[in-house]
Order: C-alpha cells, then structure tokens, then sequence
C-alpha cells in the first residue's frame, strides 16, 4: 500500500470556490430533488445520514449507467458477506441503487464537497475500503477519506478527453486528487495514457477492460411489457428524439417507436415535443396502453429497460446522436439485439471494436442513415438475425472482467 500520510489538502483556492459556490450546490440540490421526486436529496448531500457502526466497503458510482455497471461487482462483494455502502451523486443513480438491491446493503448521496459535510460523512460510516467508478474526482471528499487512513481505488477509471483540455489549474487539481488514490484500475491503453498525462504514476495504473463489458451467464428472456412490434430508442438525451423523429420517414411510422429516455424525468418536456408535432402516444409512467395507432410509446421509468431490450425488432442506442459519446452496448449484445448505433462514439469506441462494426453492431453517420439501416434490417431479416447471433457470441468471447476485478480488490480486504 502507497504511502499516504503526507497527502496535501485540496488547497485554499478550491476551499474558498467551494465555499463561495455553497449556496448554488443547495439550490441544484432542490431543484434536482424535485425533479425526481426525491425529498430526501438535499438532507442527503447535507450528510444527514442515519450511518452505523459496520465496518463497510464504500462503492461509488456517479449515476444510473455507472450504478449498473458496478452492479455485478456488488453482488459479488454481497455474496462474500461483506458489508457495502453504494452512494450516487445523482438522484436517478441513488433510486436506482435503492431498486436493484433494496435492503442488502446501505443507500447514500455523496455530501456537498466541502470540509464540514465530507467530514460528517466518515464520521457516520465506518469505512474500510473505496472504490471509486470512472472519473469521480471530488478534492476534499477524497482528502478526508486519505485523512481517514481509507485506502482509495478507482475502477473501471476512465479520463475524457475534455479533462485533459481543461486550465491549468483545474488539471492540477485533478492530478492532486489522483494522488489520494492507491491505485488507479483502468479500462484500456488510452485510458492508461490519460491518467499518466494528468500525473498519475505509472506503477499506479492497472489495465483490467471495462467492466461495462461483462456479460453474466444468460438468464430468462424478460417478460415482455408492449404487446406490438416496436422499434426501441434507448437512453436518448434531449434534441435527439426530435431529431431522430424529425428524420423517420413514412414508411417506418407505422411501426410503433418505444423512448426509453436515459433520464425518465424529461418525460413532460418529451410530451410536450410529441404533442407538437402531431403524434399519438401512451406513457408508461400514467399506465396508459398502448393502443393500434400509436405513435410512440414513453418508457418514462427506471429499471424495464432490459425488458424492453430484449423484444425490440431493433435497437437504436442514444447517445450517439449528440455529443455524448454513446452509451453501453454490451447488455443489448448479450441479449442478442439487433443494434444501431450513431456517429457520437467517445465512451463506446471499445465496445463498437469488440463487437465489430457491421459485423455484431452498425455504427452510422446521421439520424437519416440510422433510419435507412433500420428500413434495411427490417427488409432483411435473416441479416438482422445473423447482426445478432454474432453480438451474443462476441460477448461469450470475452475473458472475465469481473473476476479480474474481484482479484485486484480482494486483497485490499
């Protein structure tokens, strides 16, 4: 274990901005809480935690994508009897936490990232190890867990390129936060450079693949919830849906068209776009059924997107249309789904290598080649079929990321 005892403090300057910017961070707290519903958000970034005494492995994922690709790793950690604190710093990720795995373990938000709240917080959990995902870099939350003499991993850790671009004070800071970290368990060669780039050791970087990419042993098909053939455009981000039904052309819309938005709490501003541009549509969240001529049916809840995945005649992942980056194929490939993804490809480019592209994806230029891919896939449906049995055999192909994981952390435990 790295030496830690002499970490410096985030530094004057950043106490003094998170000081400054206190009275903002309540007001996102508000509002964000409202937005879904979640009363107790502001309580919990105040750190009002009921906390105990149980000696606890605290995992931390940012949002709901990051929630589900830890998912795995916490059942595991479960399994061995141990006992896990899973904090989110969205709402969407800490209901999500709350859905997956109920009372098995303990549900929390991340504090505001000042002194008094980060302090708090350790002192209403005992914690013996973290494990941090991606590129949650909060200064002084990790400082004071480095106080706390916790030993501070990051998993499945990855760098954007807008970080490395940012000022040079801001990549300082960066770098000083990943000095708290013991050890830094990345995804890939270029994300190992990032992180080197930044100031991160290399003796500290371990390349384990992205656990986004692990596929547990194929289960049960999920029951089916939409009784008509659809079309399902999942995890979409605002301005793509327009865009994409802007393009669909005549042929396709009798087809019904399923949105499962990556944030169901848009679904008024989604209502209000389907309302103004003529189209019938039923919501989930209301339990309205889907009737013969809808247009569209809003998947506007959390948890049903495997469901929904796995009967779709075809998958258009969001995303990919915007500049988001793309969001996880590998659990529509384990289902063996038929998967169209677009241009917009920073945080899947992995994934579109591994399964091939025309081979067990199809990445495409624009909303307006998307559809004609769609038109032809529909057309030929052994070509679909052959699209799909070759994303599942891609993903049985794969080494177990999880268990590479499980064999780094173990022996921090």
């Amino acid at each position: 274990m790295n030496n830690h005892a002499d970490d410096p403090p985030p530094g004057f300057v950043y106490r003094l901005l998170a000081l400054l910017v206190y009275p903002l961070w309540l007001v996102h707290a508000q509002l964000h809480g409202r937005n879904y519903a979640l009363a107790r958000y502001v309580s919990l970034r105040r750190s009002r935690y009921a906390g105990d005494d149980l000696p606890r492995i605290w995992v931390h994922a940012s949002s709901v994508g990051e929630v589900r690709a830890l998912g795995a790793l916490v059942n595991a950690l479960l399994a061995r009897g141990d006992q896990v604190l899973f904090t989110s710093f969205t709402a969407s990720g800490y209901q999500a936490i709350q859905r997956d795995f109920g009372e098995r373990l303990v549900c929390a938000v991340i504090p505001i990232d000042c002194t008094w709240h980060c302090r708090r917080f350790f002192q209403s959990y005992r914690i013996r190890l973290a494990l941090v995902a991606e590129t949650e870099l909060w200064p002084e939350l990790f400082y004071q867990a480095r106080r706390q003499r916790i030993e501070l991993l990051l998993i499945n850790a990855r760098l954007s390129r807008k970080s490395l671009r940012r000022n040079r004070y801001v990549r300082a800071l960066l770098g000083r936060t990943l000095g708290y970290f013991t050890q830094i368990l990345t995804r890939n060669r270029s994300d190992r450079e990032a992180f080197l780039r930044l100031g991160a050791k290399a003796d500290d970087i371990r390349i384990l693949g992205n656990l986004k990419a692990y596929s547990p042993a194929a289960g049960a098909t999920p029951a089916r919830i939409v009784a008509r053939d659809y079309l399902l455009l999942a995890s979409s981000h605002d301005g793509e849906e327009q865009n994409l039904l802007a393009a669909r052309p005549a042929a396709l819309r009798d087809l019904l068209l399923v949105i499962a938005p990556r944030h169901p709490a848009r679904s008024a501003g989604l209502q209000t776009l389907f309302k103004q541009m003529g189209l019938r549509y039923a919501v989930r969240s209301r339990q309205q059924p889907v009737e013969d001529d809808s247009d569209i049916y809003l998947a506007d809840t959390l948890g049903e997107l495997k469901s929904l995945l796995a009967h779709a005649r075809v998958v258009i992942m969001g995303g990919s249309f915007d500049d988001t980056g793309g969001h996880n194929l590998i659990e529509a490939a384990s289902l063996g789904c038929v998967i169209v993804t677009g241009p917009s490809d920073s945080n899947i480019r992995d994934d579109i290598d591994m399964l091939g592209n025309g081979q067990g994806v199809i990445q495409v230029d624009d909303a307006d080649a998307c559809w004609q891919t769609v038109a032809s896939l529909l057309e030929q449906p052994e070509r679909a079929q052959a699209l799909a049995r070759e994303a599942r055999a891609r993903i049985a192909r794969q080494p177990d990321i999880l268990q590479a994981y499980l064999d780094a952390i173990m022996p921090r435990l």
